[in-house]
């Protein structure tokens, strides 16, 4: 089974990009301090307009207990309900894959919704792992 954080090389592939495009490694970043027992839904990352984006991973760090959903580039749920963070690794070594990679479009954006569940202020970060996927002109 392929690891798909690895860039292709390193695993003995050629690059997974399709025909015509470049992938290019980016990473987009989500922070927030939640109040006790919030609830934000349809929480924002704005997709720079030069690329498309594709999320291969996810990698947190949290005071506190949270959940959170996430959506695809075309708006559809990817979990039936929210994902309690003690089910994610929180380890940079060790991230969450996500498989097969979510593709956001260029000026799209990553929308999720989010729980502390901690009941205290709760200092949040997200990172988005993935790859900018440039077209070659």
């Amino acid at each position: 089974m392929l690891n798909p954080l690895t860039p292709p090389a390193m695993q003995g592939i050629s690059d997974v990009a399709p025909a015509g495009f470049v992938d290019v490694p980016f990473n987009y970043t989500y922070d927030n301090t939640l109040t006790a027992n919030q609830v934000l839904n349809n929480e924002v990352v704005p997709i720079f307009t030069e690329a498309d984006f594709a999320w291969r991973g996810l990698i947190f760090s949290a005071d506190g207990l949270f959940s959170v959903q996430f959506q695809d580039g075309q708006g559809y749920y990817l979990s039936a309900g929210q994902m309690f963070s003690t089910n994610l690794p929180n380890n940079p070594g060790d991230p969450w894959p996500v498989f097969p990679e979510v593709l956001y479009p260029a000026g799209g954006r990553i929308y999720f919704n989010i729980t502390d569940l901690s009941g205290d202020s709760n200092v949040l970060q997200l990172l988005f792992v993935g790859v900018n996927r440039y077209r070659i002109v």
